[in-house]
C-alpha cells in the first residue's frame, strides 16, 4: 500500500492526460490562456498506461482522468480502453466540462467508466459566458441530461463556490431538483501568486444560503475523503444530494488519499505543493519498474501534513504561499 509518513493510505490516482482545454475558466487559468506543452513533452498513451499500472500494483484502486479537458485528447479512448483491459478491477472515472461529452457517451459506457464529474458553475448563460469565456451552456446541459438518461453513470456536478454561484443558486437548484445528480460545491483554491483576483467565499456561506431555501441535514455516514455530504429538501419537497468540499476553511488533508500525475509526466503528492517528481524523465531514460516504484515511495514519504493555502475573510481573496502551476496545468 502507498502510505506516507503520516500513515495516510493513498489509493486514488488522478491522471491529467492533456493540458489543452476548450474553455478559459477564470479560476483555472489566466484570461490570456497558458502556454501549451510541446507535443513531445506530453506522455504517450502507453506511458500513461505504464504509470497507471505501477500505481495499481502499489494499491491504487481508483483512477480519474482529467485535463485540461480530457475529451479534447484524441487518444482518450485508447488510454481508457488499455487501462480497463489491463487492470479490470480498477474503478475508472472522468472529470469533464461536458461540452464534448455527448460524442463520447457510448465509448465511456462500453469501456466501463461509470463515474462522471461534470464541471458546471451556473445555469445562467450570461454568467456561464463570463466565467468560462465561451458560449457552451446549452451543450453542457444537453449532455448532462444524456448522461443521466442512460442510467449507467454516477453523475456529480462540480461548481466552484464564487459570488456568481450564489447569485444564480436558485436557477441551479431549480434545474437539478428533478435530476438524479449530486451537486458538489467546491471552495475556490488559488494556485499561483497571481491567482488572487477572485474573491474567496467560505463553504459556510453556501450552507447558510441552502438552509434558507429548504431543510439541509448533514449525513456524516456518507461523507467522502474530501466532501461533507448533506441531504437537502429544496423548498420543503424536492430531495437533492449536496456535497460541500471546504478545501480551505475546513482542510481535509488528514484524510487525503489522492495522488496526481500531470500530462507531462510529473508526480504530485499534493495538489497545492510546488514539489513535483519527474517520472517521465526516468521512464524515457530506460528505468525499470522497480526503480520507478522506489522513486514513487521516496517521493510520497516527503508529502507534507497539510497544504499552505491562505484565504482571508470573505471578499478578501486568497494567496498561494507555494507557487505552483495553474489548475489547468495540473489537472482537475
Amino acid at each position: 500500500m502507498l502510505k506516507d509518513s503520516y500513515l495516510r493510505t493513498h489509493d486514488y490516482l488522478r491522471v491529467s492526460i492533456t493540458d489543452k482545454c476548450n474553455l478559459r475558466c477564470r479560476y483555472c487559468m489566466p484570461p490570456e490562456g497558458v502556454e501549451l506543452l510541446p507535443h513531445d513533452q506530453v506522455l504517450r498513451n502507453e506511458e500513461f498506461i505504464r504509470i497507471i499500472g505501477l500505481f495499481v500494483s502499489m494499491g491504487v484502486v481508483k483512477v480519474r482522468f482529467t485535463g485540461g479537458e480530457p475529451l479534447v485528447r484524441k487518444g482518450l479512448v485508447d488510454i481508457l480502453s488499455g487501462t480497463a483491459r489491463r487492470f479490470p478491477g480498477v474503478e475508472l472515472c472522468l472529470t469533464t466540462n461536458g461540452i464534448l461529452l455527448g460524442g463520447h457517451i457510448d465509448d465511456l459506457r462500453r469501456i466501463g467508466v461509470r463515474k462522471l464529474n461534470i464541471s458546471l458553475d451556473t445555469l445562467s448563460p450570461e454568467t456561464y459566458r463570463a466565467i468560462t469565456g465561451k458560449d457552451g451552456l446549452d451543450d453542457v446541459v444537453a449532455n448532462v441530461d444524456r448522461a443521466l438518461s442512460t442510467g449507467d453513470f454516477d453523475v456529480k456536478i462540480n461548481a466552484v463556490l464564487m459570488r456568481e454561484t450564489l447569485e444564480t443558486l436558485d436557477g441551479f437548484l431549480d434545474f437539478f431538483k428533478d435530476r438524479n445528480a449530486i451537486l458538489r460545491f467546491i471552495e475556490r483554491m488559488p494556485f499561483t501568486e497571481e491567482d488572487g483576483f477572485c474573491s474567496y467565499l467560505p463553504a459556510d456561506r453556501l450552507i447558510a444560503e441552502l438552509g434558507a431555501r429548504g431543510e439541509l441535514v448533514r449525513n456524516t455516514t456518507i461523507d467522502t475523503n474530501v466532501a461533507m455530504m448533506y441531504e437537502f429538501r429544496y423548498r420543503g419537497r424536492f430531495p437533492i444530494r449536496i456535497g460541500v468540499i471546504p478545501a480551505i476553511s475546513k482542510k481535509f488533508c488528514s484524510s487525503c488519499n489522492r495522488l496526481r500525475i500531470t500530462s507531462d509526466g510529473y508526480f504530485k503528492t499534493c495538489l497545492h505543493s510546488s514539489q513535483e517528481y519527474d517520472l517521465k524523465g526516468l521512464m524515457r531514460s530506460g528505468a525499470e519498474d522497480r526503480v520507478l516504484h522506489d522513486f514513487i515511495v521516496a517521493a510520497l514519504s516527503e508529502k507534507k501534513g497539510e497544504h499552505d493555502l491562505d484565504c482571508r475573510p470573505e471578499g478578501g481573496g486568497c494567496a498561494a504561499l507555494t507557487n505552483s502551476r495553474t489548475m489547468s496545468k495540473i489537472g482537475g
